[in-house]
């Protein structure tokens, strides 16, 4: 089953392409000229009778194939939305509860951290959010809060307690032959692999922009692979700013050149305030910064620090 609504997914928009063109084909054969041609073409074969009896069935055939062919588009775009990627509700959560053997008092405790996570989330904190889908799960451990556990996690960039937490739901999913949640974390997963695709550090680079001194003198930058051309001095800073809206996260990743040195960058909020930080030094050594912000807001971000930083350090500026 799980199979056949992967396929679903696939497939839905060809099979729109295929009712739109019987739909054609049907309206054609309700005009005069279009039969008469055919009609003509088999004139020597078939009788004017037999060929309206051919007509009629062929019509109520083709309408039949059109009217299967738009269900199953709408099927399977039904089915997309159910499974794409996004935090599920609290009537999924409440009609999972409804065949567990638990006790009243535990139910009505997971519901309730859940509709506070699933709160949290559309005030865009997601950090308060894990943690009643954490309660959540500890009161009754449920599909639900697990997978909608994951998708936070992935959305934050923690890519290490996503795959955890997916795992999980993966497995009540299989336990519970949950074919929709089977799917759904496939859609998950195939996101999370995406996003890596995006991530990662290796290919085309440009040379990171000169940037301000001083967060007054921040230039633009926009999310991108760049490459430090020189040597940052200690405490030389190079300051950029980019813009986010609420619920989006700024991440940076970075990686040490093959002959090592220090690589380094922070992330500010709009203030100024120092939200992430971290480096590297070791050779090739990789490391990933990040930052999720509640409002739409313009965020800072520096290369450099107190030791400074080295040439061909790899930058990565991304915006989720």
């Amino acid at each position: 089953m799980a199979d056949l609504i992967r396929g679903l997914i696939q497939v839905k928009d060809p099979l729109t392409l295929f009712a739109f063109i019987s739909l054609v084909f049907l309206a054609a054969f309700r005009t005069k000229r279009v039969p008469e041609l055919f009609f003509g073409l088999a004139s020597d074969k078939l009788t004017k009778e037999r060929f309206s009896q051919l007509l009629h069935r062929f019509m109520l055939y083709g309408f039949a194939g059109f009217v299967l062919l738009c269900g199953t588009a709408v099927t399977g775009q039904v089915l997309a939305m159910k499974t794409r990627s996004q935090p599920l509700s609290l009537d999924d959560l409440r009609a999972e509860l409804k065949n567990l053997n638990v006790s009243e008092g535990q139910k009505q405790t997971a519901a309730t951290s859940f509709s506070e996570g699933i709160d949290y989330i559309h005030q865009h904190e997601f950090d308060k959010a894990i943690q009643s889908l954490q309660n959540s799960i500890n009161a009754v451990p449920s599909l639900a809060a697990q997978y909608t556990l994951a998708y936070l996690y992935q959305q934050k960039g923690d890519t290490a307690n996503a795959s955890s937490a997916a795992s999980v739901a993966r497995r009540m999913a299989n336990e519970q032959n949950d074919h929709l949640a089977q799917v759904r974390l496939d859609q998950l997963a195939i996101g999370a692999s995406e996003q890596a695709e995006k991530d990662t550090l290796v290919g085309a680079k440009s040379p990171l922009p000169e940037g301000g001194k001083i967060f007054e003198e921040a230039t633009w930058i926009t999310p991108g692979l760049y490459i430090l051309t020189k040597d940052l001095g200690n405490n030389e800073l190079r300051h950029f700013k980019i813009r986010v809206k609420a619920g989006q996260t700024v991440a940076v990743k970075f990686r040490a050149p093959e002959s090592g040195g220090y690589t380094t960058a922070t992330i500010y909020d709009s203030d100024g305030g120092s939200k992430a930080t971290n480096y590297v030094n070791n050779r090739s050594e990789v490391f990933t910064i990040n930052w999720n912000f509640t409002a739409d807001t313009q965020a800072y971000i520096t290369i450099g620090g107190g030791n400074g930083a080295v040439a061909n350090g790899v930058y990565r500026i991304s915006v989720r």
